[in-house]
């Protein structure tokens, strides 16, 4: 199947000189699409993020994760940066979660994490079964640092881009009916976890509106 986007001009060039021919198109917007079924632009009502686990310092305002800004404005005052991580910050290591309530049932079957800084090779997203009342996995994500470092190389190279430090993790998987989805690492294994942004989305069949990467 083909894909198409339409991207920067600055955009094709950098790929095109740096010899990018067999790397992925990025979406490089600093805000989420209109269709992300998360976003909230105030601090109230739903979608809510208030059942997320507590951030400190600069990334202790919740709600940040789904104002749809993709991008930190300022460096260590934006997202929700838990504690714990290898060099235990505030408080030792463990599993930390993020979690959006819709406060209805929706449709989702794809996210997309914008992490600060902070990536993990391995992490589940989790959604409340509507029958049981548990969490069940729709993603549990393994090996994730060989895609996302496909996004690092390229910010690299592209310094107006990089220097806002926010990279995507995005996950597909089967429709779900939900009204809470959650993103759940293990911050023993490195960083602390700092997220700047939680998208989720219901793409139709047949189509995928708005997707970060351009199949190959």
């Amino acid at each position: 199947m083909l894909f198409i986007k339409i991207i920067p001009v600055s955009v094709i060039l950098l790929l095109a000189l740096s010899g990018t021919a067999i790397h992925p198109v990025h979406d490089v917007s600093p805000f989420s699409s209109d269709n992300n079924l998360a976003y909230n632009d105030g601090s109230s009502n739903y979608p809510h993020p208030l059942d997320s686990d507590n951030g400190w310092g600069g990334g202790a305002y919740k709600w940040h994760i789904n104002d749809g800004i993709r991008l930190a404005a300022s460096h260590w005052t934006y997202g929700l940066a838990f504690t714990g991580g290898r060099d235990e910050y505030i408080d030792t290591c463990g599993w930390r979660q993020a979690t959006i309530n819709f406060g209805r049932t929706v449709l989702i079957n794809r996210t997309v994490i914008w992490l600060e800084r902070d990536y993990f090779d391995e992490y589940s997203i989790e959604y409340r079964n509507e029958i049981t009342g548990k969490w069940d996995n729709a993603v549990h994500a393994t090996g994730k640092l060989a895609t996302i470092n496909t996004y690092i190389n390229f910010y690299w190279d592209n310094q107006e881009i990089f220097h806002r430090l926010s990279i995507p993790c995005e996950d597909t998987f089967k429709v779900i009916k939900t009204e809470k989805i959650r993103f759940k690492l293990n911050n023993c294994q490195g960083g602390h976890g700092w997220i700047n942004e939680f998208e989720v989305y219901y793409d139709k069949p047949g189509e995928r509106p708005q997707c970060l990467v351009i199949r190959r």
